[in-house]
């Protein structure tokens, strides 16, 4: 059950108490764009963390009502989820990105292992947004 609750929430978009991205990996080179990109990933970990509808939405504002269903399921059977993302690539392109990492979730105090997420972003008016959620 752990398992598949992991992966319904890695389609999702899981985390937990964020134990928040890396920014370490982060340079001085490195461009307000991926600065804010960072922040966008880094408040989904955190919506994640704190079971908080709203910010997900914020974060994701294309979220379907399938998705949402499945956030608030995820949300109200899980006591407890730290999330720790790492940063493998931030690929801008104009408006568009593509970022790369890899997540490690604690679930309930187990760790069930790291996964690869890949995240479609765009900028709008408003500024960063997650897309799409993959693997």
């Amino acid at each position: 059950m752990l398992v598949g609750m992991l992966v319904m929430l890695a389609l999702l978009a899981p985390a937990g108490d964020a134990a928040g991205p890396d920014l370490q990996s982060s340079t001085a080179t490195e461009s307000a764009d991926q600065t804010a990109i960072r922040k966008v990933i880094g408040d989904y970990a955190k919506a994640i963390a704190n079971k908080d509808l709203d910010l997900f939405k914020a974060v994701k504002p294309s979220l379907s009502a399938d998705e949402e269903r499945r956030a608030r399921t995820a949300f109200a059977s899980i006591q407890s989820q730290v999330v720790k993302i790492t940063f493998l690539s931030i690929d801008v392109k104009e408006h568009q990105a593509v970022v790369k990492v890899t997540r490690r979730d604690t679930i309930n105090g187990s760790i069930p292992g790291a996964f690869p997420q890949t995240f479609n972003m765009s900028k709008g008016r408003t500024g960063w947004v997650i897309d799409e959620i993959g693997r």
